[in-house]
């Protein structure tokens, strides 16, 4: 344990925090950035649904500006960097027993990039929105009008953005690990976290490069994908680097239930090289089963028949790392906590979400479904329902460490409940609409279908208010919350083996490296 002072009480003062090397506070910062983000995006979608839903005479090109922030801000902004830039930067030097990043400098680059897109994206927004839907699809993204070239430029910085990160993350693991903690020494988080930050630069370099020869075309009307070209071959590339991208959201995620599902259980990992096999067999399918996005779409039968098949593997890793977590649970001594109640969100939503993707890749029924809101509804039970439920676990779970503070429980499993409702409330009655061919981002609902819409309406309400919940229960508890101790759970990961919070070197003697789950 250490003695020293911690990171939120070092003396720096305000100013110290945008001038930090510190990967704690940089994950602070990050962590207000995608909250900030995320009402801001979600603004935008609660709008649009209540002007669809009313049938408002609304300009059709100001709501297809709303749904394309709204999908840029949540996908690539939100969703993408959240666990990574969050809890990656604060936990993966603990859990390798090291005093910091292995690039601090590039830990607050890495924010600066971030903080620089979201901006760029904002300015696009104030002088002339970009209404090309967050797929930036051709033809529509080169007449558009917008501009183009500011989104791309915020776009190009959010790319390095995840560059930076990957790379730190990398070099960290490599080059910060404590002594003696080989590769199967580190925790499923710290794997999780490894084998992200591959996709990190891969789709981060692709996605900055791109995304500026898309602006070219735009501009000069000449290039890769004027149009002159097939407008599926900027589809082609836009899904090969997304589809990575919703894996490097879903990896940590199923890091974090690994690692949680561990504590609350006080058992070690059932499975833990079978875990660690099947992240690395879902990032290698990450990067061949893009053209599923493209089935009803115009792609070629034998391509989508091939891409499906491909798909369809994804269900042995996922399935193997479910039966490590319930093999985990298995006589486990299980706490009735607010991490537990996520981690069921997660399993449920999760679940509901893998078992429409089996429909989104069968060819019978792909065809009809990718356009219309069953795919959306998909979209958003496997990020907001399956990443969001594990970010919420992971925080609920990991507090203690961020602040040295207890949460009041009763609220938070309060929650927990109202999240759970509020998403497949949200959520369900678009896998209905879809069903009756409620095209994605109709301007106009059909009264056969408003009381789906109004469920729908209902329940983004909901989901609101339980993610407020969740929110005041932590901010409180940083002025009410009792002290948490150095380790309330009883965890043998080793970030807690100093105190919590951490202080600013995180440990004042470096750990020895052991096996990564001991009770």
């Amino acid at each position: 344990m250490s003695n020293s002072t911690t990171y939120l009480a070092d003396g720096e003062g305000l100013g110290g925090w945008f001038s930090t090397f510190d990967h704690k506070k940089i994950a602070w910062m990050f962590l207000g950035w995608t909250i900030s983000l995320f009402l801001f995006g979600g603004i935008f979608a609660g709008y649009f649904k209540l002007m669809a839903f009313k049938g408002a005479n609304v300009d059709q090109a100001i709501l297809d500006q709303m749904l394309t922030y709204h999908g840029i801000i949540m996908v690539f902004m939100f969703l993408v960097p959240l666990i990574p830039s969050v809890l990656g930067f604060f936990l993966l030097p603990l859990q390798l027993g090291a005093k910091e990043m292995a690039m601090p400098k590039m830990s607050r680059c890495s924010l600066r990039f971030y903080v620089v897109g979201v901006i760029l994206l904002l300015a696009s927004l104030a002088f002339c929105p970009v209404g090309t839907g967050w797929t930036f699809a051709t033809p529509y993204s080169l007449i558009d009008g917008g501009s183009f070239l500011l989104l791309a430029l915020g776009m190009l910085f959010m790319g390095l953005s995840w560059v930076f990160t990957g790379v730190n993350f990398l070099v960290t693991v490599h080059s910060k690990r404590a002594e003696g903690m080989g590769f199967f020494d580190m925790p499923i988080l710290s794997w999780s976290l490894y084998l992200t930050s591959y996709v990190l630069i891969i789709s981060g370099l692709m996605l900055s490069i791109l995304i500026m020869y898309l602006a070219g075309a735009e501009a000069t009307g000449r290039g890769l994908f004027s149009g002159m070209s097939n407008p599926l071959d900027w589809q082609n590339y836009f899904w090969f680097i997304t589809t990575p991208a919703a894996f490097f959201a879903i990896i940590p995620a199923m890091g974090i239930i690994s690692d949680v599902i561990s504590g609350i259980s006080r058992k070690a990992v059932s499975g833990y090289r079978t875990v660690v096999g099947s992240l690395i067999a879902l990032l290698a399918l990450s990067f061949v089963t893009w053209g599923v996005h493209m089935v009803g779409f115009g792609q070629e039968a034998a391509h989508s028949y091939t891409f499906a098949v491909l798909s369809l593997f994804s269900v042995v890793p996922v399935s193997l790392i479910v039966y490590s977590w319930l093999a985990t649970m298995n006589r486990g001594s299980i706490m009735c906590a607010v991490p537990t109640s996520y981690v069921l969100a997660f399993l449920f939503n999760g679940g509901i979400g893998a078992m429409l993707g089996l429909f989104l890749v069968n060819m019978s029924v792909g065809d009809y479904l990718a356009a219309t809101l069953f795919s959306t509804a998909h979209l958003h039970y496997l990020m907001m329902g399956g990443v969001m439920g594990a970010m919420l676990a992971g925080l609920y779970f990991w507090w203690p460490k961020f602040t040295g503070k207890l949460y009041n429980q009763n609220v938070g499993r309060l929650g927990a409940v109202l999240y759970l409702i509020g998403l497949n409330l949200a959520f369900f009655p678009q896998i209905i609409m879809g069903t009756k061919g409620l095209a994605q981002g109709a301007h106009l609902v059909p009264d056969s279908l408003a009381w789906y819409q109004s469920l729908s309406l209902a329940g983004m309400g909901v989901l609101l208010l339980g993610l407020g919940v969740a929110v005041v229960n932590l901010m409180t508890s940083l002025t009410d919350g009792e002290e948490a101790g150095d380790n309330p759970w009883g965890v043998g990961t080793m970030e807690w083996k100093t105190t919590s919070p951490p202080p600013a070197g995180n440990f004042d003697v470096l750990p020895e490296g052991k096996e990564p789950y001991l009770y």
